[in-house]
């Protein structure tokens, strides 16, 4: 009991830095999306998201790679005895360094060719695709050598110094948009290179931290085969789960610049960022369990494992769902008075992306689990095998001129396949309680959110104010979260955490 309190109490300390990051990061991030859109306009806007787009690409495998990064570290340290943190963390150095040569040689090839030959950019800017691709595919290489030492920092919970260097990294891109606003040359190709100097900049922090505060500074090339093997293979196998989704993703937004044009591709570049400003919500709370989930796997401490997941479950959608619900009652209010000019489809976009976001919140703590067994072979196959189904379907759909949003549709059902199988294997391989997941969890979030609509539904029959409705809608919502959407045990262990979270 003693152990789980302190767990819970570390959770609740770590996840009040992560909201203090967000919050900050999100104020600017709306400010700063705001001033890029006006200035660079919603042309050049379409090009930085199809053509840098390979940041947004390829952050779907950085963030696999940290993922794999941050299974060993947090395996490592949660071993009672015989833990090497040094050592993994060398290997996983080298191991970025090789990945980092191979997707350069990648990207100088089949992605540069894809470029500049098979894109549907506007007469006149062709001669800037170049740039814009080559400082994008500088900020995606450091962001993937930044991999190891931003998975120590979080696998060593050191959610504090992880706050303050996102913030950090709000300062400078506030000081971007200043200069990409005073600056006489080409406002996308300045915009380009700005943002590989942030990347940069944010890489060398990480860098200094973990090796004056965390200690990990014996430099060395790591000549265990086995562990060197083994780590590979992992992050191989995460890589190409990353790959899957950066395809599904990418690829659904590249056939919209084929048979739509680069304001669709506006459209779609502004509801990712809404969905990733929104989803950060819960990805701060998840970051801070991430590491215990894994801990406590390597402890064998099974009793306590299951009952994180099942809380962080409910919780990570619950948080995710408030907000859903808050934003999807006025989405086209909201982007209008933050955007000004908002593309076509934008709205209809955001909520669909936040759908699908929904899902992965709820299922969120399933795969950190498996990742955590480190045996991911099979289960890497065939979600990735679902995910890029996404592709053909999305062609066929554009192809015989459905909707553009017709193509989200899709990548919602495919991500709710993906969840029936992670289900069916933790059961087989983990001896997790599936069923037991299902009817406490999956049922339950299911039965709240129903009411919920339902409720929401009769409130927009008397035409409220835009933020009058949303506030209603939100304390609706919590009320019925907080009354039906837990059991009465989970309901008092989660006020406890909220209560130290407040008095910390």
């Amino acid at each position: 009991m003693t152990k789980e309190i302190s767990n819970n109490s570390r959770i609740a300390k770590n996840t009040l830095y992560l909201y203090l990051r967000m919050f900050i990061t999100m104020a600017v991030g709306l400010y700063t999306s705001r001033v890029v859109l006006q200035t660079l306009g919603i042309d050049d806007y379409g090009i930085y998201n199809i053509v840098g787009g390979i940041v947004i690409l390829f952050s779907f495998i950085s963030n696999a790679l940290r993922n794999a990064t941050q299974r060993f570290l947090s395996f490592e340290i949660g071993k009672t005895t015989g833990g090497n943190v040094q050592k993994i963390f060398n290997i996983s150095i080298q191991s970025h360094i090789i990945i980092c040569l191979l997707l350069f040689l990648l990207a100088e090839t089949i992605g540069l060719w894809f470029c500049l030959t098979q894109l549907n950019v506007p007469v006149g800017r062709e001669n800037v695709i170049n740039y814009v691709y080559q400082f994008s595919v500088i900020t995606f290489l450091v962001q993937v050598i930044q991999v190891p030492f931003y998975s120590a920092i979080i696998s060593y919970e050191r959610m504090s110094f992880y706050a303050y260097i996102s913030i950090l990294e709000s300062f400078l891109k506030l000081v971007l948009v200043y200069l990409l606003i005073v600056s006489p040359w080409d406002k996308l190709v300045v915009y380009s290179a700005l943002i590989a100097v942030v990347s940069v900049i944010i890489l060398l922090a990480n860098v200094l931290y973990c090796i004056i505060k965390l200690d990990l500074n014996s430099f060395y090339i790591e000549k265990d085969k086995r562990s060197f093997k083994s780590m590979m293979s992992f992050s191989g196998w995460s890589m190409a789960n990353g790959c899957a989704t950066m395809f599904s993703q990418q690829g659904a937004n590249y056939f919209m610049n084929i048979f739509s044009g680069v304001a669709a591709n506006a459209a779609f570049g502004i509801a990712n960022q809404v969905s990733a400003i929104i989803y950060s919500f819960v990805s701060n709370f998840q970051s801070a369990f991430q590491p215990q989930i894994v801990k406590q796997y390597a402890a064998k401490d099974y009793k306590t494992l299951n009952v994180l997941i099942f809380r962080s479950s409910l919780l990570s959608y619950y948080l995710l769902l408030l907000i859903v619900i808050s934003f999807g009652v006025e989405s086209n209010y909201l982007l209008e008075k933050w955007l000004g000019v908002v593309p076509d489809n934008t709205s209809i976009f955001c909520i669909l992306l936040l759908c699908y976001f929904l899902i992965d919140a709820i299922q969120a703590p399933i795969w950190m689990l498996t990742y955590g067994t480190g045996n991911i072979k099979r289960y890497t196959i065939v979600t990735a095998i679902i995910t890029i189904f996404n592709l053909p379907l999305a062609w066929l759909l554009l192809y015989y001129q459905k909707p553009l949003y017709s193509i989200f549709i899709i990548k919602i059902l495919l991500n709710i396949c993906c969840c029936v199988y992670r289900m069916i294997y933790v059961n087989r391989h983990i001896n997790f309680p599936s069923l037991e997941y299902v009817k406490k969890v999956g049922i339950r979030a299911i039965c709240v959110t129903m009411i919920i609509l339902v409720l929401i539904r009769l409130i927009s029959y008397f035409n409220i104010q835009p933020i009058i409705n949303m506030l209603i809608a939100c304390i609706c919502s919590g009320m019925i979260i907080l009354l039906l959407g837990f059991d009465s045990s989970d309901r008092k262990s989660i006020l406890l955490i909220f209560k130290r979270m407040i008095s910390k």
